[in-house]
């Protein structure tokens, strides 16, 4: 069996590992290919939810199924397994690896999440040479330049999707800008910088799995991919410049990708950062924050606030968000609510059209 691309790998029909933990914000690469890519899934493992569906657990995805065990999905015809949860360890779970190996036995081809390293653990590289099936490791680091700030020399306009801390819908913020606006015929780039937001586009780098100084070149060479022959680029954040864990990705991908304009993701009712569980200050700061740190070669505004309003009601939702309205002082919209991402666009476009007015103003 010959050894498959990224591209090939991401149009091939799949089955989700996500044991433990499948759910909105428990298994969040799960949950974003199952909104995005989900007719190409055909079903979950998770023993603990196995008789479900996706939509049961989700709230969205249909009928795909759960099951315990990927024996019980070959009947579906998968090819791939894709493990569908991050990590925040360099360790392969004990309890996963007799589920990887028996997908490997079955012929499936693996699409692997998480920091370790599956062609480093013996029996399953031992698997998948006997198999001939593909791996791919998507932690793994393209050889990549120094930020030499080429971002500069496009002609393409940048947003980037920052935010108040990790797994609050910047993925997803900038996908739904992405497809809407090229249904709207504004050409327009996806910049992966996940492992996420590369299964669903077919492209990018998981900017975590860099070494620190070539972290921001990374980005940079993934937004002049993403741009050739675009109008606009949209690139996906990560973490956040006051999450602990995170801050350090978080300052790379907005230094390597230069943006012209931010978009300040935010899940409503949120308080604490995930997992550290430190305090989130107050938003107006943090928005302040990210559009400082723009400014050694372009500085940038952030255009609107993105939110995640999941569980909240239409009326909690537009309290919540007239509060943070008046806040900020800026257009809050939740993209997955009816009408979201065309608010997005719309916000965009005008942004765009006033910061290049009053540049050219300044350079009268």
């Amino acid at each position: 069996m010959g050894q498959l691309s990224h591209a090939e790998l991401v149009e091939k029909k799949f089955v989700l590992f996500a044991e433990g933990c499948f759910g909105v914000f428990t298994s969040k690469i799960a949950a974003s290919l199952i909104r995005y890519n989900g007719d190409r899934c055909v079903a979950v493992i998770d023993s603990r939810k196995a008789g479900r569906t996706v939509q049961e657990v989700l709230g969205y995805g249909g009928p795909i199924p759960i099951v315990s065990h990927v024996d019980q999905a070959l009947n579906l015809s998968p090819e791939v397994m894709i493990i569908g949860k991050g990590l925040h360890s360099a360790e392969l779970p004990s309890a996963w690896r007799h589920h990887i190996l028996a997908a490997v036995q079955n012929g499936l081809h693996l699409v692997n999440s998480i920091h370790y390293r599956l062609n480093d653990d013996p029996d399953i590289a031992r698997a998948v040479r006997e198999k001939g099936v593909t791996v791919w490791e998507t932690k793994d680091a393209p050889p990549v330049p120094l930020n030499r700030a080429r971002v500069l020399d496009l002609d393409t306009w940048v947003i980037h999707t920052c935010g108040s801390d990790s797994n609050i819908g910047k993925k997803t913020a900038a996908l739904e800008i992405w497809n809407e606006a090229n249904r709207r015929g504004i050409p327009t780039g996806f910049a992966a910088t996940g492992q996420s937001g590369m299964l669903i586009s077919g492209h990018g780098v998981a900017v975590d799995g860099v070494p620190g100084d070539f972290m921001g070149g990374a980005v940079e060479q993934v937004v002049l991919e993403a741009a050739a022959g675009k109008e606009w680029v949209v690139v996906e954040g990560q973490g956040s410049l006051n999450h602990i864990g995170f801050s350090s990705v978080a300052l790379a991908i907005l230094h390597g990708s230069l943006p012209n304009a931010l978009v300040f993701c935010h899940r409503l009712g949120a308080e604490r950062t995930k997992v550290w569980e430190t305090p989130i200050i107050p938003i107006p700061e943090l928005i302040r924050m990210n559009e400082e740190l723009t400014v050694f070669e372009r500085p940038a505004k952030v255009a609107a606030v993105s939110v995640n309003s999941f569980g909240f009601t239409e009326e909690d939702y537009r309290r919540e968000a007239e509060k943070l309205e008046a806040d900020t002082g800026l257009p809050v919209v939740d993209p997955l609510r009816e009408g979201g991402a065309a608010q997005l666009v719309d916000i965009l476009r005008a942004h765009q059209r006033e910061t290049a007015d009053r540049r050219a103003t300044r350079l009268r």
